[in-house]
């Protein structure tokens, strides 16, 4: 064999060690994606939230106030649509495992919902389009839940029920009403309306950076042994791999810089910690979270009760995800921050807590604006000193991060959402408890 096939020989050779390397880090990345790229990751111990609804009064009959209706239920969090009077109001019961009553919350309307042209207007529910209440978080021990109408006129009553904690759809046995008909309970999949995936169904972000450079290892050792001279190619489809498997997949959120617990008052229990596993609604939105700039805060309550613990806090911003969600068909979550009442702050939205994320919190005021709600009720109670300290430490941040100066104006860029709608929230006492809230986010400055 002369030199020239010689030659060529050991070129051949050297092409296939090529391919084959590279055939090895395709087959990682490939991996990879089957082990997480691109899939949700479980919040640990937290079930996916469940969903059903149940018909309380017969087709098109009116129903007008002292009309009750009353359904056997486990379920966490409850809400009721209604067609009628768009004031109409109601009230909550549950009972315990003991069989005894207690009244969980007054609602009305809800009076959130998204900005005219945002995605989350396409689909999802506004005062205007859709009869839908606050959702009322009834808590773990319950077996039964009393609807009452107060005041005003409906029909096509329908109750939203919703278990947080069990992973299991709540049941929903009508045991009377005031009406003779008997309604009819009707089941519902967790699938955002709209076309969007369920719950169960991955939301689109990147695999861990952890993952992704093991994996990059485990392709650098294997393509380096085989092509040895060619370490320069090696190191290329190292760094491709790399960078494949840590950056976001198509219409993700876009990347901001990296965030410690540390970084923000509090530290910030980020959304991957409580909701990884709850993905945003990309079938009736696209194109991912919208932005625009951040000039105010508003806030909100939640209209839960007030009479949760600190392990509940979780269970209750995951049943709120999935009645915004599943229920009314927005986006996401519709508020950016959400703070419970032991002064645990929580990421809201999906689009990053730096970046001025489009909400759902406030009808026609979600541009150009946070919103930060405290779980509970507070109009004849006001928050605790641990939420509104968080609350106050929360929009100096966001606020300095934006560059928005609380000393342009008397109000200091924060606002309570009966400020810009026609709503109580967020209840009257804690709006009495605004003013010192601005002070302390301008002496804190």
């Amino acid at each position: 064999m002369d030199r020239r096939t010689r030659r060529m020989h050991r070129e051949r050779g050297r092409r296939l060690k090529l391919g084959i390397g590279g055939a090895v880090a395709a087959v990682a990345l490939a991996a990879l994606g089957a082990t997480g790229l691109g899939q949700a990751q479980d919040a640990p111990g937290q079930p996916k939230p469940q969903i059903h609804h149940v018909d309380l009064t017969p087709e098109s009959t009116p129903v007008a106030a002292g009309w009750e209706g009353q359904v056997g239920t486990d379920a966490n969090l409850v809400a009721v649509q209604w067609d009628g009077d768009k004031d109409a109001a109601y009230t909550f019961e549950v009972r315990n495992g003991q069989g005894q009553w207690r009244q969980a919350a007054e609602t009305t309307v809800f009076d959130n919902g998204p900005d005219p042209g945002t995605q989350d207007a396409v689909h999802g529910a506004t005062p205007e389009s859709r009869h839908v209440s606050e959702p009322v978080w009834v808590g773990k021990d319950v077996t039964g839940v009393r609807v009452r109408l107060d005041d005003g006129a409906a029909q096509d009553v329908t109750l939203h029920v919703i278990d947080s904690t069990r992973g299991k759809k709540p049941e929903t046995n009508v045991e009377s009403t005031s009406t003779t008909s008997t309604p009819a309970s009707r089941s519902s999949s967790s699938r955002p309306s709209g076309g969007g995936p369920d719950a169960s169904s991955p939301t689109q972000q990147g695999a861990g950076l952890g993952q992704g450079l093991a994996v990059a290892a485990v392709a650098s050792l294997v393509v380096a042994f085989i092509v040895r001279r060619r370490r320069a190619v090696a190191v290329l489809v190292v760094a491709v791999v790399a960078l494949a498997a840590c950056a976001p997949t198509k219409g993700g959120p876009p990347p901001g810089p990296p965030q410690s617990p540390t970084s923000i008052p509090g530290g910030i229990v980020s959304r991957q910690s409580w909701g990884g596993d709850l993905p945003w609604n990309w079938g009736a939105c696209p194109n991912g979270p919208e932005y625009a700039w951040v000039g105010d805060a508003i806030v909100h309550h939640t209209v839960n009760s007030n009479n949760y613990g600190p392990g509940d806090s979780v269970a209750m911003i995951r049943a709120i995800y999935a009645y915004h969600v599943n229920t009314l068909g927005y986006c996401d979550i519709a508020y950016n921050f959400l703070i419970d009442n032991y002064g645990t702050p929580f990421e809201g939205r999906i689009g990053g807590i730096d970046k001025p994320v489009v909400g759902a919190h406030a009808l026609n005021h979600n541009t150009g604006t946070t919103g930060i709600a405290v779980l509970g009720t507070f109009t004849d109670v006001a928050p605790s000193g641990a939420a509104e300290g968080t609350l106050t430490d929360l929009i100096r941040w966001k606020f300095k991060v934006h560059g928005v100066n609380p000393f342009e104006q008397d109000a200091a860029h924060i606002y309570g959402h009966r400020d810009v709608n026609a709503t109580e929230c967020p209840g009257q006492v804690f709006y009495n408890d605004l003013p010192f809230i601005r002070n302390n986010v301008k002496a804190g400055w």
